[in-house]
């Protein structure tokens, strides 16, 4: 075909596809604002784990809910793994089973760990804004481990940890749980971040559902010895359909609905204005643990959180990043 040819075909194309888009308002809306609507979608749910957690645990323990929960998760990941990949798809390298375990350890077994006996000591809100912290603890780690870091990780980290201090500081009246629900929180996120870099060669190397079929399961495997105990002293009978519907909720919503939205998001607008999305979440957790916890906010509380937002904006802008050298690869 000519280049004349060929220019009247992408003309009739597009033409036909202004008609279609008058035709139907409702493509048009959804091409333009679909990701940004499913960024939202996913804050929601992401915002919503730490009230819904945290009311569930008025009927059951933190680790009576926890195994349930991770029951349904491990049942959930292998019936997608069995549903979507075939034969080798399935499976894993022996050479790789080492990784898949301390993934599971940190992602799942130390993380869930951290965040949910957290949460159950401090408030929704402490739990979401320390768990933020993730990018902050990834820049360090990586820091340690000999990468590069740009001069916008350190100050967003310096800035953050001020702001930690200045929060924790609103708290010294608070009990001893109190403070240790904090500091299981920041366990938490400290586990996310080492998760998060032990998982970039399994990412690339294997489909998502089977990375994260393997790697549930190596992480609930401890995860049910150590809340089996309460699990079988919780009298199940008394569980209200609210409390079962908070469970079930938990492990499908903010995992597998979320991060579908999160990756259909990241395919259309990048990572770095999909991750800016995050920094919503313990804002909306916020304004949901005071509207349905009753959570106080005075204004060395407030600062210190702003400050923590603060940093984790530096660390995620791209404004003082240093341009690549010429022939360096991105």
């Amino acid at each position: 075909m000519n280049e004349r040819g060929a220019d009247e075909e992408r003309a009739l194309s597009d033409r036909g596809r202004s008609r279609s888009s008058e035709a139907d308002p409702g493509i048009d809306v959804v091409s333009r604002f679909g990701p940004e609507l499913a960024q939202l979608t996913v804050v929601m749910l992401w915002a919503s784990t730490f009230v819904v957690a945290k009311a569930a645990f008025s009927e059951m323990s933190p680790l009576a809910f926890l195994f349930a929960r991770f029951v349904i998760m491990v049942a959930l990941a292998f019936a997608v793994l069995l549903v979507l990949q075939r034969g080798a798809g399935r499976w894993v390298e022996r050479s790789d089973w080492g990784l898949f375990v301390l993934a599971g350890l940190t992602g799942y077994t130390l993380y869930q760990l951290g965040f949910i006996l957290g949460l159950s000591r401090t408030s929704p809100f402490s739990s979401s804004l320390l768990i933020a912290m993730v990018p902050l603890f990834t820049v360090l780690i990586l820091a340690f481990m000999g990468e590069s870091t740009p001069l916008q990780g350190w100050v967003g980290l310096g800035v953050a940890l001020v702001g930690v201090a200045l929060f924790l500081l609103d708290k010294r009246g608070s009990s001893a749980g109190t403070l240790l629900g904090d500091v299981l929180s920041i366990g938490a996120a400290v586990a996310f971040a080492i998760y998060g870099i032990i998982t970039r060669p399994l990412v690339r190397k294997y489909p998502a559902e089977t990375y994260t079929a393997w790697s549930v399961l190596a992480g609930t495997v401890p995860l049910l010895l150590v809340s089996l105990p309460d699990a079988l002293r919780q009298d199940w009978q008394t569980v209200s359909l609210s409390g079962w519907l908070s469970i079930v909720y938990l492990a499908i919503f903010p995992v597998y609905i979320a991060y579908i939205l999160w990756n259909y998001a990241i395919a259309r607008r990048g990572v770095a204005k999909a991750s800016s999305f995050g920094l919503l979440v313990p804002i909306l957790a916020g304004l949901l643990s005071a509207i349905f916890v009753g959570e106080p906010f005075g204004p060395l509380k407030l600062l210190g959180a702003g400050l923590v937002l603060a940093g984790l904006v530096i660390v995620r802008s791209r404004v003082w990043r240093r341009p690549a050298a010429k022939g360096a690869t991105t």
